[in-house]
């Protein structure tokens, strides 16, 4: 078996089979719905960027208007550090499968 950072994971020298071979994405009969699951699964990283903008701009103005009270400037500021947990955790995710999409030669996201 050889195993090269950058090169497809080849399982069988032989035939030169891969892990892609295997386990392929999408097939023929299911081919719409795969399609369609993987434009969303690309789609939502700009839909959670997003969400994630509105939660930093809502924070901030939160922690700015509510300069007196204390106990909403901390809300505002949990609303901040949820939003960057959230953002380190999905660009940790997109790294993960890139990092994977790398030592096995799989495309998982298309």
């Amino acid at each position: 078996m050889a195993f090269e950072i950058g090169k497809q994971l080849i399982l069988n020298e032989s035939s030169g089979r891969t892990v892609g071979d295997f386990f392929p994405v999408s097939s023929a009969p299911g081919e719409g719905f795969f399609k369609f699951f993987w434009l969303l699964v690309k789609n939502i990283y700009v839909l959670v960027s997003v969400i994630l903008f509105i939660m930093i701009v809502v924070g901030g103005v939160g922690m700015i208007a509510n300069a007196g009270n204390a106990e909403k400037q901390k809300q505002s500021s949990q609303t901040i550090t949820s939003a960057v947990v959230g953002f380190v955790i999905m660009l940790a995710a997109y790294w993960m499968i890139k990092i994977i999409e790398l030592i096995t030669g799989v495309q998982i996201i298309l």
